[in-house]
């Protein structure tokens, strides 16, 4: 046995000293020895695997006690990849695990030959569903428990969660197979997956390609015989190719920030732009330095637009509303402008907008409504929010024919046309970009400014009463005027926020938006 095969058993028990930990880290610098490393820690596994099956398992488990082990991909390494930054980071990794064996044989069922568990054996769970219809075999599968097998998912989100803290989202309409609690094939539809060290090795397969994670958070979307892999954090392999096709040579390593497409027969993935805004890869809405911004002036409702089942909640829950429903691909959520959701109207969405029927009452004739936009295309006249309806109401904000925002109200005459008073933003709205959006009405001017600046500003009284009727989102009263993009992180006041004020508000937006890409 060579001093590198001693290395790699001393590390695989959990014996090796800081400074060997070390030599270890710049050892597996090189391909070869990634590959070596592989090798070695499937022996270990087999040993294992045979002591269990002559029943002396536990006593050999028990005199290696402290053992511990690192998961990490048995493909060749193309390119040089450091993955660990420490001894100290590799040992933090190890600590916690129950054993070298348990660990191991984890990782090498994920990259198993033999046939998959049967389907009575639970390898991923439903942590979350949103509107979810999942079909397994042509039947409707309610069970908190995925088997191996085929899934449909018709409809909604669904977030599932796999071995060693893995978590993956789905968006519907999507077909995938659960091969087993660290690989997943997605034939069709769109896939996020945040992946924890306990998870490294963890593997999505592709009609074009192979995906093994080392830790890290990326999103997959397949369609029309090409994949696209999105890079947000860490590291992956792209390993292009139909499974008995592939060719290492051609694989490449995607790291933060980087995306590539692989189209099927093309001899190597293609780099393309990475896109943060286009697919979900969380349901929660996090707590934001921009949200509590908002609530320290005081809305009378904030809409933060989370990703949910039903409802439209509202920041007092009184004023909640319902979203509106369509014919549709996908559903009425998307990414938000930092995390978590917004809601999607028109474009490939079943999304139809959102209505509040017991909205706040407007009736100091000051008003501010706050909100990030995001066309995703050319909509005329599409809604961002109003309550004009049949010549009532006192507030609305919209795209004109010029593809630009204006802000429109009524002033003390509420029951006509006549005391209507726009303001017009001087340049098109651009697409798929967000834009924090803010009109004021302080009783001698209607302004609107466009991310943190004054855009436009008209002369005009105090706004018109409205003390009753509904609010829309994305949508006219009459279910017309689509958005066609997104909306989110919606407040409504019953004042004029003041020009420090929204300036404040967009700064403390454009640090929120620099963490979460």
């Amino acid at each position: 046995m060579t001093v590198d095969d001693k290395l790699i058993d001393r590390m695989l028990s959990g014996e090796a000293s800081d400074n060997e930990a070390a030599e270890f880290q710049l050892w597996l610098k090189t391909p070869a020895n990634l590959q070596r490393f592989a090798s070695r820690a499937e022996l270990h596994s087999n040993l294992r695997r045979s002591l269990r099956r002559r029943h002396i398992q536990a006593d050999a488990l028990k005199s290696n006690s402290k053992a511990s082990a690192i998961a990490v991909a048995s493909v060749p390494q193309p390119q040089t990849t450091l993955l660990f930054e420490s001894s100290a980071v590799l040992l933090a990794m190890t600590t916690g695990l129950v054993t070298a064996a348990c660990l191991l044989f984890a990782f090498l069922w994920s990259h198993r030959t033999e046939a998959p568990p049967s389907v009575d054996h639970a390898v991923a769970s439903v942590v979350r569903n949103v509107g979810g219809m999942l079909k397994k075999d042509d039947r409707h599968w309610v069970a908190p428990q995925l088997p191996a097998g085929d899934y449909e998912l018709r409809t909604g989100l669904m977030n599932l969660g796999f071995g060693g803290g893995v978590m993956v989202y789905l968006e519907a309409p999507a077909r995938f197979d659960v091969v087993s609690d660290r690989r997943v094939v997605l034939h069709s539809g769109r896939l996020s997956a945040t992946v924890p060290p306990e998870g490294i090795g963890f593997t999505v397969e592709t009609p074009e390609a192979e995906v093994v994670d080392f830790g890290t958070e990326f999103s997959i979307d397949v369609e029309g015989g090409t994949s696209e892999v999105h890079v947000f954090d860490g590291l992956v392999r792209v390993n292009p190719g139909t499974s008995n096709q592939r060719d290492s040579s051609k694989s490449v390593d995607l790291h933060a920030s980087e995306a590539v497409r692989i189209t099927g027969g093309a001899s190597a993935p293609v780099g393309i732009s990475i896109e943060t805004n286009r697919f979900i890869r969380n349901f929660d809405e996090p707590r934001l330095n921009y949200a509590r911004a908002i609530k320290r002036l005081s809305p009378v409702a904030y809409y933060r637009m989370p990703i949910r089942d039903r409802g439209l909640v509202s920041e007092p829950p009184e004023y909640s509303g319902v979203v509106l429903t369509g014919e549709g691909k996908r559903p009425p959520h998307a990414k938000g402008v930092f995390a978590g959701g917004s809601l999607k109207v028109g474009v490939d969405s079943i999304g139809r907008g959102g209505r509040v029927d017991s909205p706040p009452a407007f009736g100091t004739g000051h008003f501010s409504l706050t909100a990030f936009v995001y066309l995703e295309a050319l909509a005329q006249d599409g809604v961002v929010a109003t309550n004009f309806d049949s010549g009532h109401g006192n507030f609305d904000i919209s795209l004109n024919e010029n593809a630009s925002l204006q802000a429109k109200i009524r002033t003390e005459n509420p029951t006509t046309f006549a005391d209507e008073v726009t303001t017009t933003s001087g340049s098109v709205l651009p697409l798929k970009a967000w834009r924090h959006v803010v009109v004021t009405v302080d009783g001698e001017n209607l302004k609107l400014y466009e991310d943190g600046k004054l855009v436009s500003a008209t002369t005009c009284d105090a706004m018109a009463t409205n003390n009753s009727g509904a609010v829309w989102f994305g949508t006219a009263a009459s279910a017309t005027q689509l958005w066609n993009g997104r909306i989110d992180e919606v407040a409504l006041f019953n004042r004029a926020l003041e020009k420090d004020e929204i300036e404040a508000l967009f700064r403390t937006a454009q640090e929120e938006i620099a963490r979460s890409q």
